[in-house]
This record gives C-alpha cells, structure tokens and sequence, in this order.
C-alpha cells in the first residue's frame, strides 16, 4: 500500500522533518577524479555531472531509509549492497568490498580496479559520496561500466540495494514512476476512450463535459496523427501515452471520419482525469460495487456510487455487495475513508512503525452513507494492502460478512520518496493491526463464510452457518490475533480457506445473494465474522 508524500491523510507533523539533505563538502571527490585523471582519457566533464547526480539519488535513498524505514539499516551495508548490485549487472566478475579503510573493487584474477577511502563520518551523505566517487573510478576504467546509460545505472543500484529491505519496498524508475503517478493521482488527458486500429487508434468512447467532446470527437473516429506525427502501427497504449500530457497544453489530432473525404484537424485541450476505480451494477434487489484499486478518487466514487444506487435502479437496493476481489490495494487514506462510509463509530486501524509518526490510530466518524443497510464484501487471495484494512475493519465492527478466500496478507504500507530524477522509492514504513488486534502481515484475512472449492452456495452456507458448525469465536480466527505467531501455526491458519480460483460460475456472488436475502443468516454471519481480541 503507498503513502505518497503529497496527501492530505494522514500527513507527517512539520516538527518531524526528513534528515537535512544539504550538499556536503566533497569529502572523497578528490579520489575519483584522482582515478580519472589516471585513465587515458582524462577527466569527463559529463562523467563529473553524472557523479554528482548519482550522488543526490543515493543520499536521498539513504536518508529516507535512516529516517522511515520500518526497521534499521546501516548505510554502509546499503550502500556496498548497492554498488554489488551495480557490479553483477555490468561486472559480474567484479568484487567489492571493504578492507583496511578502503573501498576496492577487483576484478575475477585479483587485479584492482578501483580503490576509494572510506568515509570517517558514517552518515548516509558520507556514504553517498563514497558510492558515487567509487562508481566514477570504476567507470573510468572498465568499458561496461562507462557504457552503462545513467537510468540502467539506477536500476542496478536499486536493485542490490533493496535486496537488504523486505519484498514491498521496491524502486519505479522515471517512467514507471511517472505512470504510477497518473494511476494513483490522475493525468492530463482528453476525455475519450480508445481500441486499436491499424491507422492508429478508433475512439469508442467520448465522456461528456471532456475536452474530446468539447472538440467534436465522436465514437468512430480514427486518430491517424498527434501533434503532426503518425500514430499507425504503433498500438493504443502508446497512442493513448501521446495523448497524455500538461492540462494546459492542447493537443492536435488528425482524425478520420467516416463518410467525410478528408481527414480532420482538431486542436483538443487536456484536463486531469483520474481513473475511475468503482463500478456500480444491479445484482437483483442489491447494489454491488466493484472497486479495482484505490487512486486518488476512490473513496468519493464509492460514496457517489451508493448515492447513485437508491435513485438509478428499479428501487433503493436491499443491500449492498462490496467486491474487493483482485483489488491489489493503493492508498492508504483512500482506504481509510472507504471503511468510514460505512461506519458510525469505532476503530478502523492501528498503524506501528519505527518512525514516531508511524504509530497512528484511525477512527470513524458519524456517517453511515449505506444507512444501515446489510452488507457482504467479496475476497479472495489478490485482495491485498488497502483491501485488506477495509475488510477487516468492516467485518471487526461487524458492519459486513466477509464472503470468498483468504485474503494475500500484505498487511504494511509504504511511504512514497520521490528520488531526484522524479523515480520514486517506495519503503515500507509501517504494519496494520485490525481493530480487534490481530496483525494483517502474513495473515490476511479470513472470509465468514469460505468459498474454497465450493460448488453450491447453499452448501456454502451451510456448512459456515449451521448451528454448531462455529463456537463463539471459531480456533482459527482466535489465532489470528497473535500478531508475532510461528510459521507453523500460520500456514494452519491460512490452510483453513485457501485461495483456488473457482470453476464455472460466480460461487461467491450466489453466496452474497442467498446471504443477503435471509435476515437470519445474515445475522448469524456477522456474529460469527466479528472477532474478539480476548478470544
């Protein structure tokens, strides 16, 4: 789950500041220049500027992890990981490593390529320096090193550096990162819909009050040129990126329409669009609401969509159903927000990190948007992150049964830095705890009713609700609430309701509506899915 810097909720207090990131005297400079000046070809003033740039990137990666990762980690194993990641990637016969207050590099036969002082003061800018002194005098002297373009750099840097940080804190390069931000916080676009053609791109879709309707562009159109280029061949990804762009720089297309005998010029400006991640259908008598990630926007589409359900259908729903299914997660605070739509009163989650700022309790407040109405959410073994904490929090407050398969357990959220040539790193920075305790990480949770190789939802439902078919609080929901709980035990739990994917029909939507259908049951679900922290 990301946590970018940028958003309202929750916010880092301004008295909490990352480490100072101001340039340092070039404690170790003189080495690699020294090594250039030794090389043939002399000092590079491009080699210089590249230096210096890989020198902010690392401080930067260095500092924020001193400061928010989720457990500590000494800069200098971050750093020599780094630069081995570099190594095997251009060098894989190179060795690196420290030895006598030096920083060498030497190649398979023992010969020394490289060699740079260790920093006295051992603070992540000292070790950045020393990164970027070291990887300057490996470049001047090794040709798959100096051939390296400055990106593949980065990539490899990360790569090894990440190796001593767990699975969830991961680099997006520049472009990988400029998509993620378009996904999570929307982007300049045109307003129209895209399918592929052989000219370029046929428009299937133009939504209204977007500047592509604003333009004239209507279904059917085809998209031969942007900006004067020709866009054939080139498939409708890529014709869609070369829409993207500034809000307040226009576009120009060339299009094709049919019936006209000439194609048409038309200048169509950008406005931010943010993906639409809620979709609102009828199933029967109840509203069901798929939600595939949450970006910026999720939780205000979500409140619109149960608006929308109790005036667009034959009639208000009877209930709603809440598909979280291959919902990998996305914000926090979007997460947040969604579970309190549906809450009164009561904990949402508990967060705990290393970072002061990290240990925070969020609550609901007044304001139940789907008035009480009774409520299943749907998940399986993609539902992950953010998913996760609003179907904990719906079904510890026993606001919803949790209908479906045991949910992925990536129970930590990741703090989003963005990196000096505008990558960004993402590091976890804290865990969730579900209001009655239990700790998300590895666990995931645990449906009311499992779904798991189940081909008839009546008996489904049977065998979950059935008198004596649970105690009051059923063994393996009682054992998630041990958060530091052996592996052993966690694969018992986990085993209780593994993920299959179904065969044939929708199992888990037959379940919802039989479900929501019988008050008894329902009720009974509830009771059963509400866990206890006393056990």
């Amino acid at each position: 789950m990301s946590r970018p810097r940028q958003h309202s909720a929750p916010q880092r207090p301004a008295a909490a500041p990352a480490p100072s990131r101001r340039p340092r005297a070039p404690l170790f400079a003189l080495a690699a220049l020294v090594a250039i000046a030794a090389c043939a070809r002399g000092p590079d003033p491009e080699e210089a500027a590249l230096a210096a740039r890989f020198e902010a990137m690392t401080r930067t990666a260095l500092q924020e992890i001193d400061a928010y990762y989720i457990e500590p980690r000494p800069s200098y194993r971050l750093t020599f990981s780094g630069l081995r990641g570099v190594a095997d990637r251009f060098a894989p016969g190179l060795k690196i490593g420290p030895s006598n207050g030096t920083l060498y590099g030497r190649t398979a036969d023992g010969a020394e390529l490289a060699s740079v002082g260790l920093p006295a003061e051992r603070s992540p800018a000292a070790w950045a320096e020393t990164a970027a002194a070291f990887l300057s005098a490996v470049r001047a002297r090794s040709p798959a090193f100096g051939a390296a373009e400055e990106e593949a750099l980065y990539d490899a840097f990360f790569d090894g550096l990440l190796r001593e940080l767990d699975p969830y804190s991961r680099y997006a390069g520049r472009e990988a990162a400029r998509q993620a931000r378009a996904e999570r916080e929307g982007f300049g676009g045109v307003g129209a819909a895209l399918d592929s053609h052989p000219d370029g791109a046929r428009i299937v879709g133009v939504t209204p009050g977007r500047p592509a309707a604003g333009a004239g562009l209507v279904v059917g159109d085809v998209i031969v040129a942007i900006d004067g280029a020709p866009v054939g061949g080139l498939g409708v990804s890529r014709v869609a990126e070369r829409l993207r762009g500034p809000v307040d720089q226009p576009v120009r297309l060339t299009v094709r329409r049919a019936g006209l005998p000439e194609p048409l010029t038309l200048t169509v400006g950008r406005t931010r669009i943010v993906p639409d991640t809620v979709r609102l259908s009828r199933e029967g008598p109840h509203a069901l609401i798929r939600v595939s990630s949450f970006n910026q926007r999720t939780a205000k589409r979500l409140a619109e969509a149960l608006a929308s359900s109790r005036h667009d259908g034959p009639g208000p729903p009877a209930g709603v159903i809440l598909d979280l299914r291959g919902n990998p997660g996305g914000l926090l605070d979007q997460a947040i927000y969604s579970a309190d739509l549906f809450l009164e009163t009561g904990l949402i989650s508990l967060a705990d990190g290393r970072h002061p700022t990290s240990r925070q309790r969020f609550l609901a407040e007044p304001g139940d948007l789907a008035q009480g109405l009774p409520m299943v959410i749907l998940i399986d073994g993609a539902s992950a992150s953010a998913a996760e904490i609003l179907a904990a929090a719906l079904q510890d407050q026993g606001r919803a049964a949790l209908i479906g398969m045991s949910s992925f357990g990536k129970g930590t959220i990741q703090t989003v830095a963005t990196l000096p040539n505008q990558g960004e790193l993402y590091l976890t920075w804290a865990r969730f705890v579900a209001p009655s305790g239990y700790a998300l990480h590895r666990l995931g949770v645990g449906p009311t009713i499992c779904t798991t190789g189940v081909r008839d939802a009546v008996r489904a439902l049977d065998g979950a609700l059935a008198p004596g078919a649970h105690a009051d609080n059923p063994p393996a929901l009682r054992r998630r609430l041990a958060p530091d709980a052996p592996e052993d035990e966690i694969a018992d739990v986990l085993d209780t309701c593994p993920w299959r994917p179904h065969e044939g029909g929708d199992i888990d939507l037959a379940v919802a509506r039989l479900l929501l259908d019988s008050p008894a049951l329902y009720e009974r679900a509830i009771e059963i899915g509400r866990f206890r922290a006393d056990g």
